[in-house]
């Protein structure tokens, strides 16, 4: 799977024509399903010598790397190539994506940088009061990465001082589990940091290991729910999965939320591609809410490489006429990545859809 940091190395190769073919290829597609967009991206640039150069070099680059990789099983292949660029790299992909070519002024990462936020890490921890097993999901895969034992007693119903004394080592010992507990979840967010965290199982222990987390932990956790713990792994992934995804909404909904409100209070947040746009070239952007159906045109211009929204036939700032067409929710992931703010791409909402379908929280 490629990596936040790759993306953010291939997001900044830019340049001023189109350099960079990307192929995504999924699993069980033939090559010969990318020929037709080969074909046509080279009817396309007939009129353009030198782009057609690096397509062409490009494409031979590209080919040479598929034919040394392969996409995972259920999954897919992603392959940036640019012999202007000196540009050879695959990646695999957790899952499929749709089978498509790309020439572009620069690596075309967006359905990469979309899995990557569909598809965040996150640790499940399935607790009760005999023991605690920890996974970690990545890309979809679950992965146990460690147990703790517990053997807290039962409760029981006993009378005078000896309940008491019961009950008070019987709370000690939950609370040094799940302490431990805790400490195997911070040990291994150090080692491979996790965006949420589920507690799944007995409640009592659930309640005892989520007092027990650090606060930055404690900030991660999006959901607790109560589940048998001898239940198939499967199973138990599944409704860790449902929730996390459920948190994951809600996040999308409340960071919609928060851009609204600023919104309304005219301070920091932008709407619409050119308001949103204009803040990522300041690196004043924080937060990236995308409607990921948007389709958003825009132009760039070969002599400046300036880009702006909608489809003028010069550039808006050097009068040049040689300018062609970029797909704007591209440049917008793009400059993100670059600029280290984070984007998330939300269903369909006809709030954000009526603000441009794109809308930032702004730093400052």
């Amino acid at each position: 799977m490629i990596s936040a940091g790759a993306l953010r190395q291939l997001s900044d190769l830019v340049g001023p024509e189109r350099a960079f073919l990307t192929v995504y290829l999924d699993a069980g597609d033939d090559r010969s399903v990318l020929d037709s967009r080969f074909a046509r991206i080279r009817s396309l640039l007939a009129d353009q010598e030198e782009e057609t150069e690096h397509f062409e070099k490009s494409l031979d680059i590209a080919r040479g790397l598929l034919d040394e990789n392969r996409a995972p099983e259920g999954g897919a292949l992603v392959i940036f190539a640019s012999w202007g660029a000196d540009l050879a790299v695959a990646y695999p992909l957790p899952v499929q994506v749709g089978s498509r070519a790309w020439m572009g002024d620069a690596p075309y990462v967006r359905p990469a940088y979309e899995l990557l936020d569909e598809h965040e890490t996150f640790a499940v921890a399935v607790v009760d009061n005999t023991r605690a097993k920890i996974y970690l999901v990545a890309s979809g895969e679950a992965e146990q990465e460690g147990s703790v034992r517990g053997d807290v007693k039962n409760s029981v119903k006993k009378g005078g001082w000896s309940q008491k004394r019961y009950a008070r080592r019987r709370e000690k010992e939950l609370s040094v589990y799940a302490q431990s507990i805790a400490d195997s979840l911070v040990e291994l967010d150090a080692e491979r940091p996790f965006a949420r965290l589920v507690l799944l199982g007995s409640e009592e222990t659930a309640l005892a290991v989520k007092g027990a987390l650090r606060s930055d932990l404690a900030d991660k956790l999006v959901a607790m729910d109560v589940a048998e713990t001898d239940a198939p792994e499967a199973q138990l992934m599944k409704q860790a999965t449902d929730l996390s995804d459920e948190a994951e909404r809600e996040e999308e909904e409340g960071l919609w939320r928060e851009i609204r409100e600023q919104g309304l209070s005219g301070a920091l947040s932008a709407f619409g591609p050119v308001s949103v746009l204009d803040a990522l070239r300041a690196a004043r952007a924080e937060a990236i809410l995308l409607d990921r159906e948007a389709e958003i045109g825009g132009t760039k211009c070969r002599a400046c490489e300036h880009v702006v929204y909608g489809t003028p036939e010069t550039c808006q700032r050097c009068g040049a006429s040689d300018v062609f067409a970029v797909d704007l929710t591209e440049v917008i992931t793009e400059h993100a990545a670059r600029t280290g703010a984070s984007v998330d791409f939300a269903d369909p909402m006809e709030p954000l859809s009526e603000a441009g379908h794109v809308a930032a929280l702004l730093r400052y």
